[in-house]
């Protein structure tokens, strides 16, 4: 099936039912795929055919979803655009992706005005609100026909082209199809245990493949989610009491300003059922600390874009092992490689590989680094992991995250565990600083818990007899915050770059 044939049949069956809810308003399934397909007939009459790339720029709101299933209904493609993207990453990612049309939000003006009219980016400006040029969505939307509209695509068809973070180069376009979500989404959904009665909270972004996976999945259950813009804590406690959330898809940082917050307690959050966390490594401590504040069970995923957002979780009523990732998915085939593509056995550390049917079609206008990606038959994920005689993963850290201290290599996941054992530490990263004599060394970079002080003697001192010498950080840096991108990850890159240049001392 692909995604108009799953909310035509939801709106056949349950058209009365609210497929979502925004600012305490219902929009149902029969309302939403009306708003789609006047909105496909909006995009035809504009010119979008099938194939055509439309970016999306716009934050978790209604318009999000109208425009992503529209595109589907059309044969198009979406193109999620991170919404903190700034001049020269959206130009970047308008031009590669060959987008014709940019449905933003006016608040984003900043970032997209300056390059609206640099031709040939795309022919079509739609402004969700009043904004001094382009079309408006709403009145694109009410002047269009109400008649049905045949979707113009198949299962195997491209229906997104998800940017990846550009950790090692520019971003890349992850192409994924129909059958890559569907697949994807029908798992977490067995494994969740996931039904028609759950109402999940959407706070992660729309634009990244979790808040993808997340409305998917309420799609395909036939149920219901409270969709929310942006993170606020008391909104967040507010909406689980008042609309009964039942599931809670979030990424570490909002867990753990979550269970830190003081008017936690204030609300009734005995509603919730299940939890997953997505997106970056959920250290073990605040594993067990939020699952202890909120009273719910939370599990771990692991995965990249490329396999469309995860491959791994733990599984709720199984073994449940402190660092483990979980269990490979049903029908993936999750491996440990060596340099040589040699497959290793259990407790052997290598690079992870994924197959099976949630694998990206490749990187859009980029067939090398697709053949580098896919080769052998295999995706191959640049994280560094081993599993167990159980099948439990258990990640090690990044491949190119390696810190090569004279010939010895440290994992900085090994250390930044320890450090969040640590009473008084929020926030830790292990990242590498030069050095003369051994090519780098390791740094710490500490962001201490709300009314906590900490020194760097505290951090080495607690370490110095858990690692051997070469792992304990040469410096500790202690700061109020550190850099992250929407999804809550800790951008080591820029704090790198921090230190090379003298901003953290």
């Amino acid at each position: 099936m692909h995604l108009p044939g799953m909310l035509e049949a939801r709106a056949s069956k349950i058209g009365d039912k609210p497929a979502l809810i925004y600012r305490d308003q219902p929009v149902t399934y029969s309302q939403l795929l009306t708003r789609v397909q006047k909105f496909a007939h909006a995009l035809k009459k504009l010119g979008v055919k099938p194939d055509d790339k439309v970016a999306i720029m716009l934050n978790n709101c209604p318009e999000f979803i109208v425009t992503y299933f529209a595109c589907a209904y059309l044969g198009a493609v979406a193109v999620p655009v991170n919404i903190f993207y700034r001049e020269r990453e959206l130009e970047y990612l308008l031009r590669d992706s060959d987008s014709v049309a940019l449905v933003a939000n006016p608040a984003f003006a900043e970032h997209f005005s300056k390059i609206t009219n640099k031709p040939p980016l795309f022919k079509h400006l739609i402004v969700n609100g009043s904004y001094r040029e382009g079309l408006e969505f709403s009145k694109l939307e009410a002047e269009a026909p109400s008649t049905p509209f045949k979707a113009l695509c198949k299962e195997k068809d491209v229906v997104e082209i998800l940017y990846t973070s550009g950790t090692t180069g520019e971003p890349k376009g992850t192409m994924l199809t129909h059958a890559n979500l569907f697949f994807h989404a029908d798992i977490i959904v067995s494994l969740l245990k996931l039904g028609d009665n759950d109402r999940a909270l959407m706070v992660v972004p729309a634009f990244h493949g979790f808040g993808i996976t997340v409305i998917l999945c309420s799609l395909v259950t036939g149920s219901s989610f409270v969709l929310l813009d942006p993170f606020n804590p008391v909104e967040i406690f507010e909406q689980i009491e008042k609309h009964k959330v039942t599931f809670l898809p979030m990424v570490v940082a909002m867990y753990f300003m979550l269970i830190n917050h003081p008017d936690r307690s204030k609300y009734d959050l005995s509603s919730l059922r299940i939890g997953i966390s997505g997106a970056s490594a959920m250290p073990a401590q605040l594993m067990k600390d939020s699952s202890s504040a909120l009273n719910v069970t939370i599990l771990e995923a692991w995965g990249l874009t490329e396999c469309s957002a995860s491959a791994t979780m733990q599984r709720s009523g199984l073994a449940y092992k402190q660092g483990s990732v979980g269990l490979a998915y049903p029908g993936v085939k999750v491996g440990v490689m060596d340099e040589s593509g040699k497959l290793l056995g259990a407790g052997e550390v290598g690079e992870l590989v994924i197959q099976g049917p949630i694998v990206m079609k490749g990187y859009y206008k980029k067939p090398k680094e697709t053949a580098e990606t896919l080769r052998g038959g295999w995706l191959h994920t640049g994280d560094m992991g081993y599993y167990d005689k159980d099948g439990y993963f258990f990640m090690v850290d990044r491949k190119k995250e390696l810190i090569n201290v004279g010939g010895e290599k440290v994992f900085p996941r090994e250390v930044e565990e320890l450090m969040y054992k640590h009473p008084s530490v929020a926030d830790a990263a292990l990242v590498p600083q030069r050095d003369v004599r051994l090519g780098e060394v390791p740094v710490a970079i500490v962001v201490p818990k709300p009314g906590a002080t900490l020194t760097e003697k505290d951090i080495t001192d607690f370490l110095s007899d858990k690692l051997a010498r070469f792992k304990v950080p040469r410096h500790v840096y202690i700061l109020q915050q550190v850099p992250r991108n929407p999804m809550g990850k800790i951008l080591k890159k820029e704090l790198v770059k921090m230190l090379n240049d003298g901003l953290i001392k």
